[in-house]
């Protein structure tokens, strides 16, 4: 079988006060949305890595309080996200079957599923409060780094991080950096869809398949579209 082609490009970007070069490789043909993902993932590293030059960032593996805040997805994110768990062992698969429907069940007994009417922030301080870990955290670490959301990387900070576990935030000096992640709510409609990370499981079972199949090219031009968009 051939291997699938690929097309490379630099990108020339300004996001906010940044100026990022970044090469950038994706599928040449039809794809699903997930499958230009890893692109992303590479674009707001080099995003994330502009924003926190010269700085300390504190951030470090086994500080892991972030990872009980509220992880907006999107639908591309979470449709990557299945297929990686797909790919792993199926006692692994098991175990964070229970982990996500412990989280599932916690959310909704909070009433916390339901966004209509509600703002983020007041849906992001009533879920930190829950004290919920992240599935995918092991020993206060993400056990999916390379694959962890986009939203995800966009959180540094330069205070003490045992700050980050006070429940009203206080002293946490979070690096700016601009929030390319939300470009990706949306990709594949107009629709500005995203569900937290720990309902992944539980969007699954109702999601909508199939979805239209665009050039990897064709995608980032879209996701650079909409951060545009989100910028004016």
């Amino acid at each position: 079988m051939a291997a699938e082609a690929h097309s490379t490009a630099t990108l020339r970007l300004s996001v906010g006060d940044l100026k990022v070069v970044h090469p950038i490789t994706v599928p040449s043909g039809p794809v699903a949305a997930a499958e230009v993902v890893p692109a992303l993932q590479g674009l707001v590293n080099a995003v994330v890595a502009a924003a926190g030059q010269g700085k300390e960032i504190s951030c470090r593996k086994g500080c892991g309080a972030c990872c009980r805040q509220l992880v907006p997805v999107s639908r591309t994110e979470g449709e990557r996200l299945l297929g990686v768990i797909e790919a792993m062992p199926p006692e692994r698969r098991r175990e964070l079957g229970a982990r996500f429907a412990a989280a599932a069940t916690a959310i909704k007994g909070a009433g916390l599923d339901q966004r209509r009417g509600r703002a983020d922030r007041e849906l992001s301080t009533a879920y930190f409060a829950l004290g919920i870990p992240c599935p995918f955290l092991e020993e206060e670490s993400c056990s999916i780094h390379p694959e962890r959301p986009l939203v995800c990387r966009e959180y540094l900070v330069t205070s003490p991080a045992e700050l980050c576990a006070g429940p009203a935030q206080e002293g946490v000096t979070p690096v700016p950096v601009p929030k390319v992640s939300t470009a990706a709510r949306g990709l594949q409609d107009e629709r500005e869809e995203w569900f937290p990370l720990a309902m992944l499981l539980e969007w699954s079972r109702t999601r909508s398949k199939g979805g239209s199949r665009k050039t990897g090219p064709e995608w980032i031009q879209r996701f650079l579209a909409k951060m545009s968009t989100k910028r004016t």
